[in-house]
């Protein structure tokens, strides 16, 4: 018995030994660790979003804002009677109380955290649920600012639109104060300036008891809205042009020639930026599926066949080879005859004997295929590349780079390419960029559009390339161009204005539609002292001599006004 007795002692002895080892190590050795966690666990933070930083135009004109709306949340610590306040706000709100559940089930995260169960109420049904929230303890209406864009679908390829991070994103996100309830950049400039845009999110500190259940609120940090972003862009010019293409699809660029700024840059059809900030998935499944594909830029990302806007590059490479001079003559009787195939003028009874400035102004294209057979293929491809053909222009958005052939061509291919058919496909950014190296004497520019990002001037040389033109050719194809335009004969004398002169060049570019073609105008004004450079496309909308020529005018006259720009 006593031996027995003793051995229990030993038990109980080595026990409380190993407790009082335990209670040491937890104490002493891991006391300070052990005390940041419940300090952790005692404390929460609850995360309030930074105002979105503004975009404006070059004259401040506000492009993408905020705007406060009314999200009804309930809160679990203070709810009392969960379907109450249900049909409660279900019978405001008109939404089913099942939907109200669900969104609740779903929001719900700690007992003091609003559960959001209706993103967005009208103001008017804010004002209610707030006058009645007295009757039912738990209800809260949070008023919260979101994006807006006071255009609509005004510069939306451009500015970009803003939607919830996908699971995958959000690790990477955290660190900057992202949560999943938050919106971050999707595409556009709200991507690429997402970081300085976005600002710094503040919050609550609270107190929570063993249960999770707020207890006080300890401090407050403020959020910090985002940077202010200036553009180049103006805004008018912008509407303008979007208002002339109608429901016609194309797209559209403006740029300073000598800078690179872009003044404007419209594509058709569009898309409304707020649709994918709100909780209705219908509209953007409906865009998503449009075959007019909206959410496509078409100014940067379509490719195109350029047709005779290309005879600008033709003829200067021809000049600069020497094997015309402006004075030579070629006839044009409505076809040319190369091997066994027989290539047409768009005249079909021909154009007769024509100079090089005649064939501008009437873009003979039999008289261009005879430039090209006499050129080559290297020359007439080296050219190509001078101007930025099948290359990016350095825009710091998505962009395609276009196509230039890449194996040898028959003498027959080698004749279409030089008049902007077969193997050639480039993009209305790309002719705007070749619009202003005419416009400039003979320089590429790298278009951009950031001005200022909080009202600090964003540092940057003007970013050009010399392309290798003596100024007397360069002369010659502005001549032309100029003609073009000022002759009543010319194709693109509908951009004629009475107000400013105006130099393009027209092109009408099949397609694998039949009865279909793509409508281009290239040009700039005025003529002495260029301040916009420009290029136009109606995608399968006829001759570019029409609709673009027109947008073309519209933009000129616009430029001329003294307060423009």
């Amino acid at each position: 018995m006593t031996a027995r007795f003793v051995r229990l002692q030993v038990i109980l002895f080595l026990a409380l030994g190993l407790l009082v080892v335990r209670l040491a190590h937890l104490q002493l050795v891991r006391g300070a660790y052990y005390r940041r966690l419940a300090e952790q666990n005692r404390l929460r933070l609850v995360p309030e979003p930074a105002p979105r930083g503004l975009i404006v135009d070059r004259r401040g004109r506000l492009l993408a804002s905020n705007q406060t709306v009314f999200r009804v949340a309930i809160v679990p610590q203070e709810l009392e009677d969960f379907p109450a306040v249900i049909q409660h706000v279900s019978a405001l709100a008109h939404r089913p109380p099942d939907a109200l559940k669900r969104e609740y089930r779903r929001e719900r995260s700690l007992a003091f955290m609003p559960a959001t169960v209706v993103s967005y109420v009208p103001k008017d049904v804010a004002i209610r649920l707030e006058e009645t929230r007295w009757k039912f303890p738990g209800l809260l209406v949070k008023p919260e600012t979101v994006r807006h864009y006071p255009g609509g679908s005004s510069a939306a390829h451009l500015l970009g639109y803003l939607s919830q991070p996908t699971a995958e994103e959000l690790p990477a996100l955290k660190p900057y104060g992202v949560r999943p309830q938050h919106l971050v950049g999707r595409t556009g400039l709200e991507r690429l300036l997402d970081q300085e845009l976005r600002g710094r999110p503040g919050g609550l500190m609270v107190e929570v008891d063993h249960r999770a259940r707020q207890v006080r609120v300890i401090g407050r940090r403020a959020p910090e809205a985002g940077a202010q972003v200036t553009l180049a862009l103006d805004a008018p010019l912008q509407s303008l042009i979007e208002q002339a293409f109608g429901t016609q699809p194309g797209g559209c660029v403006v740029l300073d020639p000598e800078t690179g700024e872009v003044l404007a840059m419209v594509s058709v059809p569009a898309f409304p930026p707020e649709a994918f900030i709100g909780p209705n998935t219908s509209v953007v499944r409906s865009l998503l599926d449009d075959p007019r594909a909206p959410l496509m830029n078409r100014a940067t990302v379509g490719v195109y066949l350029p047709g005779s806007i290309l005879k600008l590059v033709t003829a200067s490479a021809a000049l600069e080879a020497h094997v015309i001079t402006p004075a030579t003559t070629m006839g044009c009787p409505g076809s040319l005859t190369i091997g066994d195939r027989v290539f047409h003028c768009w005249n079909l009874d021909g154009h007769g004997p024509m100079t090089l400035r005649d064939a501008l102004v009437q873009s003979c294209n039999v008289y261009f295929m005879q430039v090209g057979r006499r050129l080559g293929l290297k020359r007439l491809r080296a050219a190509l590349e001078a101007v930025g053909f099948s290359r990016r222009t350095g825009w710091p958005l998505e962009e395609q780079r276009g196509h230039l052939p890449d194996r040898h061509l028959t003498e027959g291919e080698v004749a279409m390419l030089a008049m902007g058919q077969g193997e050639v496909l480039v993009t209305v950014l790309q002719g705007a960029v070749m619009a202003a190296a005419f416009a400039n004497h003979g320089w590429a520019v790298e278009p951009w559009v950031v001005r200022e990002i909080d009202h600090r001037p964003l540092p940057r040389r003007p970013s050009r390339r010399r392309i290798p033109w003596s100024p007397e050719t360069l002369e010659v194809v502005r001549a032309g161009m100029e003609a073009v335009v000022q002759d009543p004969n010319g194709t693109g004398h509908r951009a004629f204005s009475p107000l400013v002169s105006v130099a393009g060049k027209t092109g009408t570019a099949q397609t694998h539609l039949p009865g279909k073609t793509h409508g281009w105008f290239v040009g700039f004004c005025p003529v002495d002292h260029p301040r916009a450079a420009m290029a136009v496309l109606a995608e399968y909308g006829g001759s570019g001599g029409d609709l673009p020529a027109e947008i073309a005018r519209s933009v000129c006259e616009y430029v001329a006004a003294p307060e423009a720009l």
